[in-house]
């Protein structure tokens, strides 16, 4: 038995002993655990505000992103599933079919992919200082966030981290459910913003990028990936239903926030406590407490467990051998930890993005480009290592068509946003 898995029976042991139902709750996190981080990975800093401000500005009628999403995140995730039942890595097939410039590009989307965690510590400084009035300094709060972030990585067993994430998840799932039970709601308008439709505007081709990119979480497939010597499936069923119930939480709590903030939100440029809001004037001010402190959980596990992608990428690109939490994993994510929080600095203090902005703005640059590219390495990865259907990669590349045509259309966008706030 390896030390890592020597160590997560240790920790699953001492779950099992002390706590009162601890073998179910252990056996429910071995199910789900790792579709549950895959959710607090994409639940963090962007979906919290491009979900809110979508709600906002344009009420029900871009929900049809949402099951879109869900049926192209099922494609991608049941390819990296496979990958990972074959424990054949994406970034060493990346590697091998790019002899000469494979590494610099797993370099590159694996920087890119640090600026979800630049926007989430970002958004978490920035929570912290609401959160403590006479502390009111955003950038120090940044350094604790990331500080938090560290001490996640440092845990070491990959247990004891879903079970940390699996909390903070369903904090915010139980809060917006909450909202939503006290709301009336206009199901037919709910219904006719499933009805899919596009626009030329340039917000509305921002906004359908940005919730792709926040929804579709490209770096979730490289982790997948390469799970398997942690995990310790070869069943690719336990990957599917494990990514079914990911994904579900996923687009449930999407589909709350994005509902309660049609119904209770005005149109204009999202604030940091604007999705808190409607709970505040239907529960009481200790509500928006109870949301900003969902949103610093959300951003922490959001940031540090995307850099899990890249804790994998940059060891897989120099040949080595990687697995969950070993200490070139470990080294990766916590250099990457502190790079996100020096960047989010500056980019505060001499830029025009404020946290709210850089949230709502990096998902849709990792939607533009970063989730294109893994999701074609995704298609020739597994038609290397299967025998793939005929009709299976049908769907795969009609979703990787949607997303590359989908990124095509709204470069222009972006780049006119970017611009604009800057």
């Amino acid at each position: 038995m390896s030390e890592q898995s020597a160590s997560a029976s240790t920790s699953t042991s001492t779950v099992v002993d002390i706590v009162p139902g601890g073998e179910a709750i252990h056996g429910a996190l071995y199910r789900y655990g790792l579709g549950i981080m895959f959710a607090a990975n994409v639940f963090g800093a962007g979906s919290v505000y491009i979900l809110a401000d979508t709600g906002a500005n344009f009420a029900f009628s871009l929900l049809w992103v949402l099951p879109l999403a869900f049926l192209i995140d099922i494609a991608l995730h049941d390819m990296s599933a496979r990958l990972a039942v074959a424990d054949e890595p994406l970034a060493d097939y990346i590697v091998d079919i790019l002899p000469i410039g494979g590494q610099p590009l797993l370099v590159g989307v694996s920087l890119m992919s640090a600026l979800w965690a630049v926007s989430n510590y970002a958004v978490a400084g920035a929570a912290l200082a609401w959160l403590v009035p006479f502390f009111d300094n955003v950038l120090v709060g940044i350094v604790l966030a990331a500080g938090f972030g560290i001490a996640i990585v440092q845990m070491k067993v990959y247990d004891r981290i879903e079970a940390v994430i699996a909390v903070m998840v369903f904090s915010v799932f139980g809060s917006y459910g909450l909202l939503l039970a006290g709301l009336d709601v206009p199901w037919q308008s709910v219904a006719a913003g499933l009805k899919p439709a596009l626009a030329t505007e340039i917000g509305y081709l921002t906004a359908v990028i940005a919730l792709l990119g926040t929804t579709v979480y490209w770096p979730n497939f490289f982790i997948q990936s390469s799970i398997q010597p942690t995990k310790e499936w070869t069943d690719i069923w336990d990957y599917r239903r494990d990514n079914a119930a990911g994904i579900a939480t996923t687009l449930t709590i999407g589909s709350f926030v994005m509902i309660v903030s049609a119904i209770t939100l005005s149109e204009g440029d999202m604030t940091l406590t604007g999705p808190g809001v409607p709970l505040a004037e239907i529960i009481g001010q200790g509500a928006l407490v109870l949301f900003m402190v969902a949103v610093l959980c959300a951003t922490i596990t959001s940031a540090t467990g995307t850099l899990f992608g890249a804790g994998f990428i940059i060891p897989q690109s120099l040949g080595r051998h990687t697995v969950f939490g070993d200490a070139a994993f470990r080294r990766t994510v916590i250099a990457l930890i502190v790079l996100s929080a020096a960047t989010a600095l500056p980019m505060l203090i001499y830029t025009g993005f404020g946290p709210v902005e850089m949230a709502i703005i990096m998902p849709a640059v990792n939607g533009a480009i970063g989730l294109p590219l893994t999701v074609f390495a995704l298609i020739g990865a597994v038609n290397k290592y299967y025998d793939i259907e005929w009709y299976e990669n049908i769907g795969f590349i009609a979703a990787g068509l949607v997303l590359l045509v989908g990124s095509l259309m709204t470069v222009q966008s972006l780049y006119e946003t970017i611009v604009t706030i800057l």
